[in-house]
């Protein structure tokens, strides 16, 4: 949060967050990884999200998930669509 906090208190100012989960991947009983894909945006919600998103969470003792690592990743539709006309195997389950 407090790395994030400058983004949007200037750049971001005004702006929410959308996000859509397309996966998650249990490894032990207290750590998880979430993949999914997400954007800002002021108005309205976008149809379409541009960021690729990955989320590492662990549980806490107190029984809460907490962040321990997140990656944000700027989508490239064109080569997505090459690389899963080539490769069907890499499209996510929970669709494009």
């Amino acid at each position: 949060m407090d790395s994030h906090r400058p983004l949007f208190t200037t750049f971001f100012k005004g702006t929410r967050l959308a996000d859509e989960v397309l996966a998650v991947r249990f490894h032990g009983p207290d750590v998880a990884v979430v993949n999914g894909r997400g954007d800002t945006f002021k108005g309205k919600r976008p149809r379409k999200l541009t960021r690729i998103q990955t989320y590492t969470l662990v549980r806490q003792e107190d029984g809460r998930w907490r962040i321990a690592a997140f990656h944000n990743t700027k989508r490239k539709p064109l080569m997505e669509s090459i690389s899963h006309r080539f490769a069907p195997g890499l499209a996510p389950a929970a669709g494009s």
